[in-house]
């Protein structure tokens, strides 16, 4: 009976280093993913008074800064967004379903939630 409970103790311990091993060595199999669809519509940055913030939108078609379209082409793996304008790489990661961080260009940690009007 002791020699079961050590074998189930030893299985619990094996089992839950293992999970702790890839939790922290691959972190992306447990993000949250994001679709094109829930991706498109204007993000607007958080925590910032409503005249400083940063906004831009998404759609199928490129990036849109103030209005215009800034580029045509980005990257977005459900996981990370990352779009250039000009000299200037933007890098974003998937909060949650509705918030992303900016991870590029790094002034300070900002995080951008959907609009609702999109």
């Amino acid at each position: 009976m002791r020699l079961t409970k050590q074998f189930i103790m030893l299985v619990i311990v094996l089992v839950l280093g293992w999970v702790s091993f890839t939790v922290a060595t691959r972190p992306e199999l447990f993000a949250p993913h994001m679709t094109d669809k829930q991706l498109y519509g204007e993000w607007v940055e958080q925590d910032v008074a409503p005249y400083a913030a940063d906004r831009f939108e998404i759609r199928p078609d490129g990036v849109y800064t103030n209005g215009s379209r800034a580029t045509t082409e980005y990257q977005f793996d459900g996981d990370q967004l990352k779009y250039t304008i000009g000299t200037e790489t933007y890098l974003y990661r998937v909060e949650d379903a509705k918030t992303l961080e900016r991870i590029e260009p790094a002034h300070y940690t900002s995080f951008f939630a959907k609009d609702k009007r999109s």
